[in-house]
């Protein structure tokens, strides 16, 4: 949906404290009721020990029992690696609910290991072209990634986009979204290049048309597209729907993308306005569970050209 908001108003917000970003190293596992079905152990396993390193041994068996075509290894404490791409799997969040409720341990560690397991098989499925999409994220995001996946052999298809930011495939399965990887080259006999287009075309034919859900911003006024889709920023991929908007505006298109699912936009280039969408993006990015950051972007006919 579009809304605006006054930049006089913006302009006195108090900038927000510093975040600090913890990213984690892959898409976190969904739970065991969002994913599908998976492989069962055939028996029970034994008590899960409250004491580490016993707690983290004894799940890792579960694992092993529930994928016994994978590799599955200890990486750290608490912290294991599945299958040849490393998928990590943190158990802290179970050790801590076990340590608190000693009874349901039992119980609780069955129900991860289950989800989990659901989790892992969806996602090393080989993904359908259909599947097949490309999103925008932060540039520290993808550093971080990327670093996770140099011991596995797969190259992420990440590509630059401005400089904070990059555009990535990804695969978009019904319980979760995962990153592209050379894996999925492979799968779906493609180069990078057609990979790229296929993600590219799946993604732009999915979006409703700019203009239904985005109005020209008044003079003074912050424009916004915000719903749910994972993929709102990736409008910014297609700088050729913009044309109409900066058009209408008199030629003056400034955005920001704070978040996955956030775009503001301004019509007024002045130094004060540029600050007052600075500032606001920056409190959203704040807020944001997958912040892309601050960084402003003015349309031309060229594409895309960050403001300083």
């Amino acid at each position: 949906m579009s809304s605006s908001t006054s930049l006089r108003r913006i302009a006195q917000l108090t900038r927000a404290a510093a975040l600090a970003c913890a990213f984690a190293a892959l898409p976190p596992l969904a739970s065991a009721q969002a994913a599908a079905s998976a492989p069962v152990p055939t028996s029970i396993p034994d008590p899960v020990p409250l004491d580490d390193p016993a707690f983290t041994d004894a799940i890792t068996e579960q694992f092993r029992s529930a994928l016994p075509d994978e590799h599955v290894v200890v990486i750290a404490p608490q912290r294991l690696a599945i299958g040849n791409a490393g998928t990590n799997v943190n158990l802290a969040r179970l050790w801590q609910s076990c340590r608190a409720t000693p009874a349901t341990c039992d119980q609780q560690a069955a129900d991860f290991v289950a989800g989990a397991t659901r989790t892992f098989v969806a996602f090393n499925k080989p993904p359908e072209r259909s599947q097949v999409r490309i999103a925008v994220r932060s540039t520290a995001m993808a550093d971080a990634y990327r670093a996770n996946s140099r011991t596995t052999g797969l190259n992420l298809q990440v590509q630059p986009f401005v400089d904070g930011l990059v555009s990535t495939v990804v695969i978009d399965t019904p319980t979760a979204m995962r990153w592209a990887s050379s894996h999925d080259l492979d799968a779906l006999k493609l180069d990078p290049a057609g990979l790229v287009a296929l993600a590219r075309a799946n993604t732009h034919a999915a979006l409703q048309p700019l203009a239904s859900g985005a109005q020209p911003a008044p003079h003074g006024k912050i424009g916004a597209i915000e719903d749910e889709s994972a993929y709102t920023a990736s409008r910014v991929l297609f700088p050729s729907d913009w044309a109409p908007m900066a058009k209408a505006q008199g030629g003056v298109l400034i955005i920001a993308l704070p978040t996955p699912t956030t775009i503001f936009y301004i019509s007024d280039d002045s130094p004060a306005a540029v600050a007052a969408l600075r500032t606001f993006a920056h409190d959203r990015m704040l807020q944001a569970t997958t912040p892309l950051g601050d960084v402003l972007l003015r349309w031309s006919p060229d594409g895309w050209k960050r403001v300083p």
